[in-house]
């Protein structure tokens, strides 16, 4: 059956084209589900950035700023619990 999902035509430099047909071919994946899986991981910075832009395009520079500190905190949040060593951990002895 084919798919539902709105379709989005791109046309790709050469070497992102390579870059997304080695990662696919190291995970044994198509391109096409590769570039799926990074967009819909990108979801939320999208739509942060979605608001920064429109905040700074009505001169709103205070909003604007709000919107990117809250964007990037967040990142910044995602990255330390993902890095982070689990310091609660029992070390064994």
């Amino acid at each position: 059956m084919p798919s539902q999902k709105p379709r989005l035509a791109l046309t790709l430099p050469e070497d992102v084209r390579a870059a997304i047909d080695d990662l696919a071919d190291a995970m044994g994946k198509p391109a096409s589900a590769v570039v799926m899986g990074l967009l819909e991981e990108m979801v939320p910075q999208l739509q942060g950035l979605a608001k920064v832009v429109r905040a700074s395009k009505a001169g709103n520079k205070e909003a604007a700023k709000r919107a990117l500190a809250h964007m990037m905190g967040d990142n910044f949040a995602a990255l330390a619990t993902a890095t982070q060593a689990d310091m609660f951990k029992a070390k064994k002895r």
